[in-house]
């Protein structure tokens, strides 16, 4: 089994290849489809890519609780979403095996606007100076930052609001860190995290509790 260094030594040049591609592959994904589950992996793989790169800009142990944060967010979302969607698909009769696919008019203004950012970033190519950021991650950065603000825009269930929000918080990831290397910035980012994901599972099952409350005026 390889070691930690030799698994980065092995994927860091994969990742910084594919980074751009990937996060905007990842980021669509987050944005458009409207199924939690589809859109929960897209969110750890980006994650996982974040992770990698910023071992550019951290030491490798602190780079990586990208992964932790982020694995610990992601199930706190999975429970909350998955604990509603249960509920809904009960009492709609739907298997739960069934994609949520819902490709609405919401859902292809979301796609519109969303291939208009990618055109717009492909042609302007933006970049934000910073010393110690490299070009290919302060164009990660500012999609993540771009991506994050137009889903803010569309977004109308606590867990888009939830996967907007860690990608501008990723995006300050690279700005700040790129500035400062410091283990209290390190976990006083990750603390702000976990708060989102605390604060984004209660309002997913807030946001579903409209389902008990029907069940209960039935009864």
């Amino acid at each position: 089994m390889p070691t930690l260094p030799a698994f980065l030594d092995l994927a860091r040049p994969l990742a910084e290849q594919s980074a751009l591609g990937l996060s905007v592959l990842f980021m669509a994904a987050m944005l458009v489809f409207s199924d939690w589950r589809l859109a929960l992996m897209a969110y750890g793989g980006l994650k996982v890519l974040a992770g990698i790169l910023l071992t550019r800009l951290l030491p490798p142990e602190w780079a990586l609780l990208q992964w932790v944060v982020g694995g610990l967010v992601g199930v706190m979302w999975f429970l909350s979403s998955r604990r509603v969607d249960t509920e809904r698909r009960r009492s709609a009769g739907i298997p739960w095996w069934r994609p949520q696919w819902q490709f609405n008019l919401a859902t292809y203004m979301r796609l519109a606007l969303l291939l208009l950012l990618i055109l717009a970033v492909y042609v302007q190519r933006p970049v934000f100076t910073l010393p110690r950021l490299p070009v290919d991650l302060s164009r990660f950065a500012g999609f993540a930052a771009l991506a994050g603000l137009l889903g803010l825009g569309l977004g109308d269930r606590p867990l888009r609001w939830g996967l907007s929000l860690s990608m501008w918080l990723l995006a300050a990831n690279f700005a700040i860190h790129a500035l400062e290397v410091d283990a209290n910035i390190v976990g006083l980012l990750a603390s702000l995290e976990l708060l989102l994901g605390f604060a984004i599972s209660y309002l997913i099952v807030v946001d579903g509790a409209r389902l008990w409350a029907g069940e209960e005026e039935d009864a």
